[in-house]
């Protein structure tokens, strides 16, 4: 999975994915904290970079471990506005999703007023396989949560989220 946006919208948007694996354990891989995870050892998911400026032509890009998808219960790709703007609908933002069954895109700027995170694609076990399923939800900020906790919150992950901010560049 794929995001990138127009180096001109000076906002800074974030891919992450929340994953859930039979044992229990969980944990959500994002720019935000710091966990790029990794795709040789758990969470078997890596984020390559942070692009804060939507200056990299290879933006941020997230992958998946198919060799471990028996150990997930359910991963859930999202999108959210770290900071620099209200909602996505003009920042040129395009998330690509790349399965075996094909690539979709999803455009961002598509999204309703005041959205500011998205629920991008929904990740469970099948029989040999991860099914994908096409999620594009949208969440509004609230005040008292985090774009990851009302995400959380929709798909029943039930993390615990503490207060972050990124390192100054």
């Amino acid at each position: 999975m794929n995001l990138n946006w127009s180096v001109t919208a000076e906002a800074d948007l974030d891919l992450g994915c929340m994953v859930s694996t039979r044992d229990g354990i969980g944990t959500a891989v994002q720019p935000l904290g710091g966990d790029f995870g990794r795709l040789d050892a758990w969470p078997y998911v890596s984020l390559d970079q942070d692009d804060r400026t939507g200056e990299t032509s290879d933006g941020e890009t997230l992958r998946i471990s198919l060799e471990h998808r028996r150990q997930f219960t359910k991963l859930l790709v999202y999108v959210y506005i770290y900071e620099g703007a209200a909602d996505f609908r003009s920042l040129g933002g395009v998330v690509t999703v790349g399965a075996p069954s094909g690539t979709w895109r999803i455009r961002l700027d598509d999204s309703p007023a005041g959205a500011t995170s998205c629920a991008i694609a929904l990740l469970t076990p099948g029989r040999d396989v991860l099914d994908l399923r096409r999620e594009v939800r949208w969440f509004t900020a609230q005040p008292w949560l985090s774009n990851q906790q009302l995400i959380d919150h929709a798909y029943g992950f039930g993390f615990d989220w503490v207060p972050g901010a990124k390192p100054a560049l």
